[in-house]
């Protein structure tokens, strides 16, 4: 398999401003792939990979498959998980360490891998945060949802990677947010963020404050509905990372800044023409 991309976008946090709720948004088309794949663009997930950045696969029973094995590598959404991962793997396999390692790289490259293979040879397993999944629980028994959770030694959990959302207004409308003259539908990782943002909009706007709701939908379906169907809500969508995940990879791009800088080592020229506007 092609080597996963690391991740080189430039990020950035959220910084539009609070809008309201919206009523049905205009009638669009369904999306392209290279609409798609700019709205994941943004999301930083934690690939476990080799050197190369080839990612690391697990061959695990599967009776509804040909051959009774499938091939699955794991996508982390938080990158304290995907450290875990490797340090509890190496201390198992001691002759892994070394050889595996996180790598980052977007969301838009895990799915345009998903897209490009054939006969799903590989199957991406996304891996969520304990504390995310415990919050889609929380709300989906608050709002009577118990059928759309799974029970796991006589507890609930979620099936998925949930993405957390807000309503409010008399007719629960869609939360969004202004951003760059543009209204879109945020679609949160982190249940905290989305909080964060609820709490400004209800000082902003106190009237509704009392119909704000929390939803949470599931990464998975959500990107099935993307590839598959031509639904007008999917164009204002925009994917909202968790916060965590945005400053431990701006932390990781600083200290490999630092690095390259510090290997730099300026040495005199022999014989370069002047550079246009120089007065040598």
């Amino acid at each position: 398999m092609k080597s996963l991309i690391r991740w080189g976008a430039t990020l950035g946090l959220v910084g539009g401003t609070l809008f309201g709720s919206i009523s049905a948004p205009a009638p669009a088309l369904a999306l392209s792939e290279d609409e798609i794949l700019q709205k994941l663009a943004s999301v930083p997930v934690f690939a476990i990979t080799d050197a190369e950045g080839s990612p690391l696969i697990a061959s695990i029973s599967n009776p509804q498959s040909g051959n009774g094995r499938t091939e699955v590598a794991g996508v982390f959404m938080n990158p304290q998980d995907a450290n875990r991962f490797v340090e509890r793997l190496t201390q198992e396999q001691p002759e892994m360490a070394g050889f595996v390692q996180v790598t980052v790289v977007s969301l838009a490259e895990i799915y345009r891998l998903e897209q490009s293979q054939q006969n799903n040879a590989i199957e991406f397993s996304y891996v969520p945060t304990r504390q995310e999944v415990e919050s889609a629980v929380s709300v989906l028994l608050d709002s009577g949802r118990e059928d759309e959770l799974l029970q796991q030694n006589g507890e609930y959990t979620y099936p998925g990677v949930p993405l957390f959302m807000a309503t409010a207004g008399p007719d629960q409308g869609y939360m969004t947010v202004e951003l760059d003259g543009e209204v879109v539908i945020p679609l949160f990782f982190d249940r905290e963020d989305l909080d964060n943002v609820i709490a400004r909009f209800q000082e902003q706007q106190p009237d509704f404050a009392a119909t704000v709701q929390t939803d949470v939908v599931q990464l998975e379906g959500v990107l099935e509905t993307l590839r598959n169907e031509n639904n007008e809500v999917m164009e204002q969508l925009m994917f909202v990372p968790h916060s965590e995940s945005l400053e431990f990879v701006g932390n990781m791009m600083r200290q490999m800044q630092q690095q390259q800088q510090q290997q730099l080592q300026l040495q005199p020229g022999e014989g370069a023409s002047p550079l246009p506007g120089s007065a040598r």
